[in-house]
């Protein structure tokens, strides 16, 4: 792709503005926020780079804490794990939005969500881009999984539900992501896409402490190697609706401290952090629920 006016090299997947507007330069890359919101890392790796670095991520050579999810919600997860219940609030949320029962998971992770849905009822199979991580699924949970790019993989159409925990800010092209999703639900079919929000309190800490000497540690935990977009309500919401769903309800929510090992000072203060979130509306997810319209 060839660079922008700007030097950008990215035009923004919601708005198709060219992102001005530089939050932090870290290393080789630009965290850039477009006028309409939405934040973006420039330049942004080749299909294939992205697809090596979620197998980089299921090893835990990128952040550990991603060794640790693996390890955690494998078939020995603790049915009482805040992340469990919050699946099964939202697989209840969408068998309220919708009589079907084909889902469909895309970036299954450890194919924990897919077991959870099947538990409850569900007709459930998944789709992921690291055969790394769908192997391991398929040896915890026994469910069927595709590999590939679910925006260029022949997946049959007709599905009730399509899924997308923490996935839609990993792709190359979120856009073409949802417009996949929308081709591949039936009339009335539900969206449910979960990613971190930066429209949070803990993003504007860090892109404050960011901005000071020493500071950029703090932005580099937030702005991690395999996210390239980041989204808020408002974009989130844009971008669905400009694709064609009619969005049900957006949620917002906190994600879960207990499997991440840090210092106890800094999780004292994470803690803290998040409790003022959550009373200011501004907690660090959100969840969308859309639906492809009759």
């Amino acid at each position: 792709m060839t660079a922008t006016r700007n030097g950008a090299t990215r035009i923004c997947p919601v708005c198709g503005a060219i992102p001005t507007r530089a939050l932090h330069v870290r290393d080789h890359r630009r965290i850039l926020r477009c006028g309409c919101g939405l934040v973006l890392i420039d330049p942004l790796p080749s299909a294939d780079a992205i697809a090596e670095r979620e197998g980089e991520a299921f090893r835990g050579e990128l952040m550990d804490e991603t060794k640790e999810m693996f390890a955690a919600y494998g078939r020995n997860y603790r049915p009482d794990d805040p992340v469990v219940t919050a699946f099964q609030q939202h697989l209840a949320t969408l068998g309220r939005l919708t009589p079907g029962r084909r889902l469909l998971d895309v970036g299954i992770g450890t194919g924990l969500l897919v077991h959870l849905a099947r538990a409850a009822g569900w007709e459930a199979s998944g789709v992921e881009i690291c055969d790394e991580a769908a192997e391991r699924a398929r040896r915890e949970f026994d469910i069927p999984v595709r590999t590939g790019d679910f925006a260029a993989l022949d997946v049959a159409g007709g599905l009730d539900v399509i899924t997308m925990a923490d996935v839609l800010e990993h792709t190359h092209d979120p856009r073409a992501f949802l417009e996949a999703a929308r081709e591949r639900l039936k009339p009335g079919g539900v969206l449910y896409v979960a990613v971190p929000n930066h429209r949070s309190l803990v993003f504007l800490t860090a892109d404050l402490l960011g901005r000071v000497p020493g500071g950029g540690v703090i932005a580099d935990r937030l702005y991690v190697p395999n996210h390239y977009t980041y989204f808020t309500p408002a974009t989130l919401t844009r971008l669905a609706r400009d694709v064609g769903f009619e969005v049900a309800a957006v949620e917002r929510e906190n994600p879960y401290l207990g499997r991440y090992q840090m210092h106890p000072v800094i999780r004292a203060g994470l803690a803290t952090l998040l409790a003022v979130s959550k009373a200011t509306g501004l907690e660090s997810r959100v969840v969308l629920f859309a639906r492809r319209p009759i």
